[in-house]
């Protein structure tokens, strides 16, 4: 075997390992016996739903994994019973995140609104071509439709691995279809690789989301979507409302192991981070506020 092959694969086991031996800790939130009790989600449905997660990214191509699906998860279970609104994916591929959310959806009794062309990216502007990745310093170039999937092949990936009862899918480019979207939102996720996709995104459902929940985005390293939400004239403007900022910005949550420690393309955002969703819960009962805009 080629040395530098041998190198990657040993490398690749390493990373691995870590994931492993850290999977305790970064999952403890959504192990939590609070996490999920209101819908009757126990440990071992817990572990059935890790293990659907895991096989789902295995058969399914995505740009995300399931340990982020996970920390998604962890959000959506932790909202109240007796709080309505949708979930909300925004970029679905081929539907392997999808297939993973349309899980927790049904543990949750509510629907997966699923936004997506269904034809790749539309064709981007001048300056949304060439992202640059804050930690790395690396570019990304996008072209009109990649990460195109027709929604045929979404709908029979989540009919096998997923929950298809639980989605509702809203097909077309944002700016057509999102305007009409006037639902209360209680989990957002946003997968959408461009900047002027993340502001149609952003501008349509911040003001669905309900008091406490998160908008997630899976563009942490991006620094084209990263810094809209520090964007005071963008926040003015658009929404009337000054920028959240974003939990993650620049490295991601620390996910995934790899050679500069633990980060992910995964960040989040919430909405009135002082409202009673937004507290964590020790083992001992007491109760402490985020605010990641501190």
């Amino acid at each position: 075997m080629d040395s530098r092959r041998l190198l990657g694969l040993v490398a690749k086991g390493y990373r691995l390992g870590l994931l492993g031996l850290s999977l305790p800790i970064i999952l403890g939130e959504y192990f939590h016996p609070q996490t999920g009790s209101e819908y009757g989600v126990d440990t071992p449905t817990k572990l059935l739903v890790v293990g659907r997660m895991v096989r789902n990214n295995l058969a399914i191509p995505t740009g995300s994994s399931f340990v982020e699906h996970l920390v998604i998860a962890t959000k959506a279970l932790q909202v109240p019973v007796d709080q309505g609104g949708v979930l909300v994916e925004c970029g679905a591929y081929k539907g392997g995140s999808t297939a993973n959310l349309s899980i927790v959806a049904a543990l949750c009794d509510r629907e997966l609104v699923v936004f997506d062309s269904f034809e790749g990216m539309p064709d981007p502007e001048a300056e949304d071509r060439e992202h640059v990745l804050i930690a790395s310093q690396q570019i990304h170039t996008y072209e009109g439709d990649v990460w195109n999937a027709p929604l045929s092949e979404v709908r029979a990936n989540i009919r096998r691995y997923g929950k298809l009862s639980a989605c509702r899918f809203e097909a077309g480019y944002f700016e057509e279809t999102m305007p009409a979207f006037d639902e209360p939102v209680v989990l957002a996720f946003l997968d959408v690789g461009l900047r002027s996709s993340a502001e149609t995104a952003v501008e349509a459902l911040w003001p669905l989301l309900t008091d406490g929940s998160y908008l997630f985005t899976h563009e942490a390293k991006h620094m084209e979507i990263a810094t809209l939400f520090f964007e005071a004239e963008w926040w003015a403007d658009h929404l009337d409302d000054s920028p959240p900022g974003l939990v993650g910005a620049g490295s991601g949550l620390g996910l995934h192991p790899g050679d500069n420690g633990f980060s992910s393309l995964l960040a989040y955002t919430i909405k009135q981070p002082d409202h009673e969703a937004f507290q964590t819960v020790d083992d001992d009962g007491t109760k402490n506020v985020v605010d990641p805009r501190r």
